[in-house]
């Protein structure tokens, strides 16, 4: 198999990379820096909102054409930038649809995000929970899943969009809740938690997600959007005294006293939708993930 990932050189698409080149596939990787190429089999330079986009395959075979585009490359800044955002994210999303309904790639398959249905108002959370995008940038994922779906209405491209809880793995953003925890719980400081830390979220871990993008491009069956969660749902008070403990560490747990408007949330996912089309099932525990990032850190 042959795929383009863009993105190749974030968080989440460096593993993605990792996970389908131990797959055997053929990777081409597109960012728009020139930066760390992740072992790529070819690697391009492009701005995906350019007319640039239309033209990465003139002059290709249709045989050395890619099975599938992975789009993972993603404008996520918010003020004052919101214009570049949908710029960047719609349009780029079109251009790679349209470079799918020109060269007659099969598949097409991109990331989405669970926030784009605001507060969460139904346990467990299904595909059909109401949209209440609470960002510009959750908009354009919105629009993005439209668009897909437009692509295959009109077009035939089979089109998947993941709306994913929250990603952890090496490499993760180090200001997110599970890496400030580790850290502390490293360094033997105290975890403070707003609230009364029983927000509950679930977490991914980025190998899971790569295997629901293979799992997807291999399932004729896989159209339209999907939650892509695990079973890792955990209160943020949890979460802390997880870290303390694997990380055997002194640090005990605190509160701000501040109020948390998030504490009654609940992000318990279901993923009957696509383990039915995909055969998908998570394979990484919390616990493992954990582990993980506390040797990261300690390495680091």
């Amino acid at each position: 198999m042959k795929v383009l990932i863009t993105g190749s050189n974030g968080f989440i698409g460096s593993h993605v990379v990792r996970y389908f080149k131990e797959k055997g596939c053929y990777v081409i990787g597109l960012d728009r820096s020139e930066g760390s190429k992740n072992d790529v089999d070819e690697y391009i330079f492009c701005d995906l909102y350019t007319e640039q986009t239309s033209e990465l395959f003139d002059g290709v075979a249709e045989r050395d054409l890619p099975d599938a585009i992975i789009h993972l490359a993603a404008d996520m800044r918010k003020e004052p930038y919101t214009l570049d955002v949908i710029k960047n994210n719609c349009v780029g999303a079109q251009r790679l649809l349209e470079l799918c309904r020109d060269r007659k790639i099969k598949a097409f398959v991109q990331l989405s995000s669970q926030p784009v249905i605001g507060t969460p108002t139904a346990c467990p959370v299904t595909e059909d929970h109401p949209l209440k995008p609470p960002t510009v940038y959750h908009c354009t994922k919105v629009m993005q899943e439209l668009l897909a779906n437009y692509a295959y209405y009109t077009y035939g491209v089979r089109t998947v969009s993941f709306r994913i809880t929250a990603p952890v793995g090496p490499g993760m953003n180090p200001k997110t809740i599970l890496p400030v925890f580790i850290n502390k719980a490293i360094r033997g400081e105290d975890i403070t938690l707003l609230g009364t830390g029983s927000r509950r979220q679930t977490y991914i871990h980025v190998n899971d997600i790569a295997k629901a993008i293979f799992c997807a491009i291999c399932s004729k069956d896989a159209q339209g959007v999907y939650n892509l969660a695990s079973h890792n749902l955990i209160s943020n008070k949890e979460l802390a005294a997880l870290c303390i403990q694997l990380a055997k560490s002194s640090s005990k747990i605190v509160y701000s006293g501040t109020e948390d408007p998030h504490d009654d949330y609940r992000w318990e996912i279901s993923l009957e939708k696509i383990t039915r089309d995909t055969g998908y099932t998570p394979e990484v525990d919390i616990k493992d993930a954990i582990c993980e990032l506390i040797a990261f850190y300690s390495e680091s």
